[in-house]
């Protein structure tokens, strides 16, 4: 991949406007900024893969469940990420126990099931006023 390539990608994936999501995720966000190149995809996901932040769950580490309810009744297929959970033990072969932070219950679950949660960005609170617009000149 060629420094573009990676630039573009870096910027969709884990800058300002990416949220270290997955790779096809990633793949659209690089199609919506009107951003196209044959192997995209296959980039992307080279990229995602080597992403230590999206590879990588420590003791500690905020993270997402995905759970998936079927309910045979209602007739829906329900599914979702629940709320942050905290990694309490980290097991060979992706196995974690995870603490709910609600009430405090630890539960041991794949790690094909969790996803990391990044609440550390910070917070751009700048302002510019409709009159300092216009130029005075």
């Amino acid at each position: 991949m060629d420094n573009e390539v990676i630039s573009v990608i870096k910027l969709c994936h884990s800058e300002a406007c990416g949220s270290h999501f997955l790779s096809i995720k990633t793949t659209a966000k690089i199609l919506q900024n009107r951003f196209y190149w044959p192997t995209m995809f296959k980039d992307t996901h080279v990229f995602y893969k080597t992403c230590e932040n999206c590879q990588k769950v420590d003791t500690g580490q905020k993270v997402l469940l995905y759970n998936s309810r079927l309910h045979l009744f209602p007739g829906k297929l329900r599914s979702k990420w629940s709320s942050p959970f905290i990694v309490k033990h980290v097991y060979p072969y992706r196995a974690f126990d995870i603490e709910n932070t609600n009430n405090e219950n630890v539960f041991k679950v794949n790690g094909h099931r969790l996803k990391a949660y990044f609440d550390n960005f910070p917070s751009e609170n700048e302002s510019i006023g409709l009159n300092d617009l216009i130029d005075k000149g």
